[in-house]
């Protein structure tokens, strides 16, 4: 009975890839169509060793990375996508626009990079990066904290959200340069609850890396608090 309701309700209220329009089976639980998974700008060509950026001409590092180790504060940084065209769209609706579903279709694929890069073996917690108060208040959701919960449905691994936060109300990153990010982001983070990531190894979760500013920070934060590893995944990579 339930699956003939669900059939008549997709039927009247069909269920559509939110990237296409696409319409997709009536008892899916995901929102985005293969072919446009599939379609999607992937981070999988030569990267930065650390830091995951895009490497046209090859190498190990990127500049920044290899003119300064200590430049981000975290061990390794990998994205699923290039933020650009169709999933870029896809992000900032997921962001902005109340598509907090999108989050189970983004943390799948965000799960296989992490196997991909066997980070899930070396990760004990995950920790999503905190929204400001405000910004928490005014969008109703923090989608690194659902990012991060899709995540650990699929790699089996616990997430902490009462460790890292915001101790100050900084500008939004994506109107400011790379300098500018990095001096509003720094020494923005705290720690409550040190002893639950003490000796911990750590996987830090966003939604898109830029200049890695807040990424840096949080990772900073979390290690002077006695994490010994914190690696970084991100739905894309700009």
């Amino acid at each position: 009975m339930k699956k003939i309701l669900s059939r008549i309700i997709s039927y009247i209220f069909p269920i559509t890839c939110s990237s296409c329009g696409k319409d997709l089976h009536f008892s899916s639980e995901l929102r985005i169509c293969q072919d446009c998974k599939n379609a999607f700008p992937k981070n999988n060509g030569l990267i930065c060793r650390k830091c995951g950026l895009p490497l046209p001409d090859g190498g190990e590092h990127c500049f920044i990375c290899r003119k300064n180790k200590k430049e981000y504060a975290f061990d390794i940084m990998r994205s699923t996508y290039l933020y650009k065209d169709s999933v870029r769209k896809l992000i900032l609706r997921f962001k902005y626009s109340n598509r907090m579903f999108l989050a189970k279709d983004f943390g799948r694929e965000m799960s296989k990079t992490v196997i991909e890069n066997d980070l899930h073996k070396t990760s004990d917690i995950i920790i999503p990066v905190p929204l400001n108060i405000i910004r928490r208040i005014k969008r109703g959701y923090n989608q690194a904290g659902l990012l991060a919960d899709a995540i650990s449905e699929n790699i089996k691994k616990p997430v902490l959200n009462n460790v890292l936060y915001r101790k100050k109300i900084t500008k939004p990153q994506f109107k400011l340069s790379k300098a500018e990010r990095a001096k509003n982001i720094k020494d923005s983070f705290l720690i409550k609850n040190d002893g639950l990531i003490e000796k911990k190894n750590i996987l830090l979760v966003d939604d898109i890396a830029t200049t890695s500013s807040t990424a840096s920070a949080c990772a900073a934060a979390l290690k002077s608090a006695g994490a010994s590893k914190v690696v970084v995944i991100t739905i894309a990579r700009d």
